[in-house]
């Protein structure tokens, strides 16, 4: 009948509890909250926890992936021998003008010290010369001066310890031949064979000291 209350609406005029409940959209469906969103439409707190936990792995993965890329190479058998021959002439030079500044100033001992000395000085440039480092291996920094050598003040004791140092040099260098390219192998046994003539040197001016 006209001017009556229309289904769904009240005496009012004005849509009743029931009709609103049934016109109020299922989660999921279009103008409800989908799952892992609040009323407001935006993420949930639990829903963001979820997504940060799930990233976390990839996060460390991808940390660690930059730490293994970072790490420099181990630098090659023959320049690890290189380095080590720069370290004992560097540690002979340093002895050598230790004993030319005290005891070996005795007319007799200054001249053949002095001469050793300057082939000491040769060797090590030749060597420094070989020492080719890659761009960013574990050992591309050159090594540091050798400190100042403490030498015995007595002549005859200080080049008792340049005989005994010589010899030890010379071993080292042979030893290492064949595990080195043949170039570089004829620069050490040249090396070698030098400081081992250093020997009979200043065993003979220990003898007159």
């Amino acid at each position: 009948m006209a001017g009556g209350p229309t289904p769904g609406q009240g005496t009012t005029g004005r849509p009743t509890r029931r009709a609103v409940l049934a016109g109020s959209p299922e989660p999921g469906t279009a103008g409800g909250p989908t799952p892992g969103q609040g009323t407001t439409g935006r993420p949930t707190r639990r829903a963001v926890l979820a997504g940060s936990a799930a990233a976390l792995p990839a996060v460390i993965s991808g940390c660690r992936g930059v730490q293994v890329l970072g790490m420099p190479p181990p630098p090659a058998p023959d320049i690890r021998l290189v380095r080590a021959a720069i370290s004992a002439e560097q540690q002979l030079i340093s002895r050598y003008h230790a004993v030319a500044a005290g005891p070996g100033r005795q007319a007799g001992a200054a001249q053949p010290l002095a001469a050793i000395l300057a082939e000491h000085e040769q060797h090590l440039a030749r060597l420094t010369a070989r020492l080719v480092v890659p761009a960013g291996s574990a050992q591309s920094v050159r090594p540091a001066a050798t400190p100042a050598a403490s030498m015995p003040a007595d002549l005859a004791a200080a080049l008792a310890v340049l005989s005994a140092d010589e010899q030890a040099a010379a071993q080292r260098l042979a030893a290492g031949l064949l595990t080195v390219p043949p170039s570089l192998a004829q620069l050490l046994a040249s090396i070698s064979a030098s400081e081992a003539t250093h020997v009979p040197v200043l065993d003979q001016l220990r003898r007159t000291a």
